[in-house]
């Protein structure tokens, strides 16, 4: 798999394209963050495309690239919270674009358990909930999440071994 640092500057290089790569692999993090914030589907896959949006304007910004995840999460987070306030206000709510109905999520084949389960993941301590991101909705090896944080490999370990330990503790029945 190709680090997130060389397709950044594939990007930066004028490949628009290989920013799909990007989206494909991060965007059931994307989603997570912003469902936990907004605790709706179609709401968090408008923030998370926006948070999309606003990274490839951006992306020239991005100092370290090889943290491109960690960076979206953040925008992405900061989106989350931008829309639910702007939903609670009642000035508006999230669309297709078309004024039809809200698209499906790029979660809709996680089990019906996931709320409870997102919402356990969402208590965890943020360097915990950072490796469960990458290494589970993102799909990265361990080894791989150490490299982007930028930690040592049995530390990104033994954070995943204590979060998986919190969420069954949090979630009886949903892990087992």
């Amino acid at each position: 798999m190709q680090p997130d640092a060389e397709i950044v500057r594939a990007v930066l290089d004028g490949d628009r394209e290989a920013f799909a790569a990007l989206v494909a692999r991060h965007e059931r993090a994307a989603w997570a963050t912003a469902w936990r914030v907004l605790r709706d589907d179609h709401a968090a896959a408008d923030a998370a495309q926006e948070a999309f949006l606003q990274a490839f304007h951006r992306l020239a910004d991005l100092r370290r690239p090889e943290r491109f995840g960690v960076w979206l999460l953040r925008i992405t987070k900061r989106e989350s919270v931008r829309l639910g306030r702007r939903l609670a206000s009642g000035s508006g709510r999230p669309l297709d674009g078309d004024g039809g109905e809200a698209r499906a999520s790029p979660a809709s084949d996680v089990p019906a358990d996931a709320e409870e389960l997102l919402a356990a993941v969402a208590r965890l301590p943020e360097h915990e909930r950072l490796v469960v991101a990458l290494h589970y909705l993102e799909g990265r090896p361990v080894a791989e999440v150490a490299a982007v944080l930028g930690r040592p490999v049995g530390t990104v370990t033994k954070q995943l071994s204590r979060a998986i330990e919190r969420l069954r503790v949090r979630t009886k029945g949903v892990l087992g």
